[in-house]
């Protein structure tokens, strides 16, 4: 055993005093005569061994009472194991994540971890170095500090949209000390943020020390997304939006109301009914105004979690789609007739294989192959390029091919082969409705459609690793149409040459809708809004080859990306400064030319916390001793903090058992008269 005042022993004299007492009785004694001394001497006998055994007591508990309040000031511990050694390093990490806006029965989990980070710092000696870590990683808590200027770090945390896994903040307390540490993780456990039990590996200089904040079942309601089915944009037509709306809670809602605002006017408002954990798809019909951009949001009032409360996105008019056709001798009328007749969609050129630009494919968005016989090394470079950077191909062989030949092309561009020309009168009889190209052409039952004859082929061989889809299937079984992911961009393959000799596709009315969709698909529209930290750089047709300084602004921050080219795109790295939700312009010489939305990711909409036994459990499962879980109120933490800084303390007993001795010495003077 030990003590923190070793000096204060000293004051184990003063037993000295009752001692004294006891030897020297120095009260006077008067004397009274008696004619008879007989009965005296006997009551005297039996007083004085009373009184002695009186005296005894009174002076063992004087002696203790003394002791142990010596002892008390003195305050006696039992030293720490040696792998629990002290430490002047204080570490406090305090979850700032959006999930720290749910409340318990004590107030906000903020508000809660901040007054905890407090007691932790007024349980350890004020000279002590403390450092503060929030899931911003700010680079002025990258010195340690005194408890006094501690305080002021404390006080400016706010909610922030970072989320850090334990690992990230461990190593993060290894990089600024790697001395023997205490870290403390005063967080409610989200395991989508947090990620507790991903760590499994602890230094031995850091003891860790995790301070779960229980939270009430909260209700909450998040916005998760919202798109439009069309990938072309018009401010003349009507606009359906649709929008992805979370109930993350086991609670029913009723007659939540969901708004539509654009451009800072409402134009839609909808109930809606969510029974517990149920997502539901709703849309917004609305008309555009004519604004070059549309700035809209979709916002529900939901809390005490509002984070995911508002989506927001832009709206711009689509641009035409430049498609492509190459061919081999001829032009096919069906393609020519079906895109030149819509110039204010498309911008349609023919251009012969012989006479290709290749520089300028990647300014197409859906380029045609129609009938080319071979393929040039060059030219297949030059797809897998324009494919690499989100473009779409559609291929029709050839009537006369070198199938070896052909089929290696195929192999490069890493689709699926053909096989030898058959001869088979047959008709396509089945479509992929699921699929994008086909979800809203029908409506009801195809069994009245009289659908495509084809009369020769080529078998579509696919390949097993291929990333491909069945479109259009022949009653055969044989694939006509056949779609594969490469990339970012598509590649469509169709099994024989459009024109009537092969099959009656290109005079179908099923024609029609498949290349229009092929087309407007292909376009490589910019997303309605981005997603904060997951998309750290943003993209505008309006910056195409721009050369000036850019700026992304709103009423709070004014951010110079810079300039970089990505897959063959201009694009602008934003560097992970932007930190709130809502809509930005871009601006070059002063002039607003664009704007974009973003929005907080819904990671943390749910609440999925860990709870005290799952902790233990995980704890228990990898194996490390130099972890801790401090559950309880500020006092219980307090109290674990004391004895693993310190040791058992045992000033608190003493004093109880120095008071009880006093209260045992009055006693004996009140009770046994002498």
């Amino acid at each position: 055993m030990r003590y923190q005042n070793p000096q204060l022993l000293y004051f184990l004299f003063a037993i000295a005093i009752p001692i004294l007492i006891h030897l020297f009785n120095f009260r006077k004694h008067k004397t009274i005569y008696f004619s008879s001394i007989r009965f005296l001497k006997e009551i005297k006998e039996d007083n004085r061994k009373r009184s002695n055994l009186r005296n005894l007591l009174i002076l063992l508990s004087r002696i203790l009472a003394i002791s142990f309040l010596v002892l008390a000031f003195a305050k006696p511990y039992i030293p720490l194991e040696s792998q629990n050694k002290t430490t002047e390093n204080i570490f406090i990490y305090i979850d700032n994540s959006f999930s720290m806006d749910a409340e318990n029965e004590n107030g906000r989990l903020l508000a809660i971890a901040k007054e905890k980070a407090r007691s932790i710092i007024n349980a350890y000696p004020s000279e002590s170095n403390f450092w503060i870590i929030s899931n911003d990683f700010l680079a002025k808590h990258s010195k340690s500090t005194n408890a006094n200027a501690i305080g002021n770090y404390i006080d400016d945390i706010t909610t922030s949209v970072h989320s850090k896994a334990l690992k990230q903040i461990v190593n993060r307390q290894s990089s600024l000390s790697s001395d023997l540490c205490h870290l403390y993780i005063i967080s409610d456990m989200q395991n989508n943020g947090l990620q507790v039990t991903e760590l499994s590996k602890l230094d031995n200089n850091t003891n860790l020390f995790l301070v779960p904040l229980k939270t009430n079942e909260n209700s909450n309601i998040s916005i998760d997304s919202c798109w439009l089915n069309s990938p072309v944009f018009s401010n003349k037509q009507e606009v359906t939006i649709h929008a992805t709306i979370s109930n993350q809670s086991e609670v029913s809602i009723k007659e939540q109301a969901v708004f539509l605002e654009i451009n800072g006017n409402q134009k839609s408002q909808q109930y809606i009914n969510l029974k517990g954990e149920e997502k539901k798809e709703i849309s917004f019909n609305f008309l555009a105004d004519n604004s070059e951009i549309q700035k809209g949001v979709i916002k529900i009032n939901d809390h005490p979690i509002t984070f995911d409360n508002n989506c927001y996105f832009t709206l711009k008019n689509t641009n035409k789609v430049n498609v492509l056709c190459i061919n081999e001798t001829s032009n096919n009328t069906a393609i020519t007739t079906l895109f030149s007749n819509d110039s204010s969609l498309f911008n349609f050129k023919n251009v012969s294989v012989k006479n290709i630009d290749y520089t300028a494919l990647n300014q197409q968005d859906f380029i045609l192959i129609n009938g080319v016989e071979q393929f040039s090394s060059g030219f297949i470079n030059s797809l897998n390029k324009f494919i690499k950077n989100g473009g779409s191909i559609a291929i029709t062989p050839a009537s006369n091919i070198d199938l070896n030949s052909y089929n290696k092309s195929l192999k490069h561009l890493e689709i699926s082969t053909l096989s030898e020309l058959k001869i088979s009168n047959t008709s396509i009889d089945k479509v992929n409705r699921d699929h994008p190209l086909y979800q809203h052409v029908f409506d009801g039952k195809l069994d009245k459609i009289n659908f495509p004859k084809v009369k020769q082929y080529h078998q579509i061989i696919t390949q097993n690793n291929s990333n491909s889809i069945a479109l259009l299937t022949q009653e055969n079984k044989a694939v006509f149409l056949e779609s594969f992911s490469k990339e970012k961009g598509l590649i469509y393959l169709f099994n024989s040459p459009l024109n009537s000799k092969y099959n009656n596709f290109g005079k179908h009315a099923l024609f029609v809708p498949t290349l229009l969709n092929m087309a407007t698909s292909s376009i490589r529209i910019e997303s309605i809004y981005n997603t904060i930290l997951h998309e750290d750089y943003f993209s505008s047709s309006q910056l195409n080859n721009n050369t000036a300084i850019v700026h992304l602004k709103n009423d709070k921050i004014d951010i110079i990306p810079t300039q970089k080219t990505h897959l063959g795109k201009q694009v602008f790295y934003t560097h992970n400064q932007i930190s709130e939700n809502g809509i930005y312009s871009i601006e070059v010489e002063d002039k607003i030319i664009d704007a974009i939305a973003y929005n907080y990711t819904t990671t943390e909409s749910k609440s999925n916390t860990l709870s005290i036994s799952e902790l233990n459990e995980w704890k228990n499962s990898i194996g490390i001793d130099n972890i801790q879980i401090i559950e309880g109120d500020s006092s219980a933490l307090i109290a674990t903090i004391t004895e693993t800084q310190r040791g058992k303390e045992f000033w608190k007993i003493s004093l109880i058992l120095s008071l009880l001795f006093f209260a045992t010495e009055i006693l004996l003077i009140k009770l046994i008269k002498p």
